[in-house]
């Protein structure tokens, strides 16, 4: 017989004997233990996990969770550094937030002016910068947020200050910030390895770059760095420096500088349309449903995201000081999965200031 006709028999498969296995499931758990194990799930993966059941969207939006993370060390936090800009040597003082107020946290003083920053689990890294004489410097100074402590680590191929940087696969990619008065707005991108502590060149971009500075959305979505200008973004693949361009609404006219990305969505606020998000599968931005910020034209505001919600943060003169106010926004899916409602939990102001005192960080922490 050929060995194709003894793989053709017809021959009946012998009875399966075995008893029924039940279904695997985590939902047939305790939600206790659901929780435990949801908590060790990084919050990358929570928008792929609200997709699987109804409970499983219940428990990842939920206080428990976030509560069971707390636990076990995995809250996240946001970081607001303020500049003394009536200082002579431009002094820095780090807060955080805590129970809706920023309270003084001892960080040690970023080393160099307007250097970049950037946060990776629990190190904040500052990038570039100028010394006193405004010479763009090569360093990286690296903040423990645990310990306070500060290191210096390997310093760029090339000087910068007021550079822009992303973030991908625990990668920092560093583009421009090279002087006014020299063109290399499109100097060499430079990477940095967060693992091996190294630093390598970059594909560079295919667009110039120049006017993009420090406005760079910090993890990345489909593992492409979104840039800001003043009146489009640019999305840029670290793998061929390939790039796409998506127009600002409003043509960009009075946007902030500052963009935020919440669950794989892309939020930027401006001040004649309000809070909009940027819907990938139609190519267009659409305004945030429920969301009234108005009153608060042309004050230098900036946003964050923390514990999946919106911080959005504004500065306010107030008889001779400065408010920091902070309006905290719930965002989730409408019922047809076309618009993006928010909710406003609460707004007030969480910290005064002398007036000369400016936002010059805010950063949360990339959850991974």
């Amino acid at each position: 017989m050929s060995t194709a006709a003894a793989f053709s028999t017809n021959e009946p498969l012998p009875p399966n004997n075995d008893p029924p296995q039940p279904p695997s499931s985590l939902t047939t758990l305790p939600t206790d233990l659901m929780l435990n194990i949801l908590a060790r799930v990084t919050r990358y993966h929570h928008p792929v996990l609200s997709r699987v059941s109804k409970k499983f969207r219940s428990l990842v939006r939920s206080s428990e969770l976030r509560m069971t993370r707390s636990l076990q060390g995995n809250e996240d936090s946001f970081y607001v550094c303020l500049g003394d800009f009536n200082s002579p040597s431009l002094t820095y003082h780090w807060f955080t937030l805590d129970q809706s107020r920023l309270v003084s946290i001892l960080f040690p003083p970023p080393r160099e002016q307007h250097s970049t920053a950037l946060m990776i689990g629990h190190e904040i890294y500052l990038v570039g910068g100028h010394d006193i004489h405004r010479t763009p410097c090569k360093s990286m100074s690296i903040i423990d947020s645990r310990s306070g402590e500060l290191r210096q680590g390997p310093s760029m191929r090339v000087a910068r200050r007021h550079a822009a940087v992303g973030l991908v696969d625990e990668k920092i990619y560093v583009f421009g910030g090279g002087q006014h008065d020299e063109h290399n707005y499109n100097m060499q991108v430079e990477v940095f390895d967060t693992k091996k502590q190294t630093w390598d060149v970059a594909p560079n971009p295919e667009v110039d770059f120049k006017d993009i500075s420090m406005s760079v959305v910090s993890r990345s979505l489909d593992r492409k760095i979104y840039a800001k200008n003043d009146t489009h973004v640019v999305v840029y693949d670290p793998r061929n420096g390939k790039c796409e361009k998506i127009d600002l609404p409003d043509w960009g006219f009075y946007c902030i500088k500052s963009m935020c990305e919440i669950e794989n969505v892309i939020y930027i606020y401006c001040y004649h349309v309000g809070l909009m998000w940027y819907d990938s599968k139609k190519l267009e931005w659409r305004a945030v449903k429920g969301v009234k910020l108005g009153g608060w034209f042309l004050c230098r505001t900036t946003m964050v995201e923390y514990n999946g919600k919106l911080a959005f943060l504004r500065e306010r003169e107030n008889n001779g000081k400065t408010d920091i106010w902070c309006s905290m926004i719930a965002l989730e899916w409408g019922w047809n999965a076309l618009e993006i409602v928010g909710k406003v939990e609460w707004s007030h102001p969480i910290l005064s200031v002398p007036q000369a005192y400016q936002i010059v960080h805010c950063l949360g922490r990339p959850y991974y």
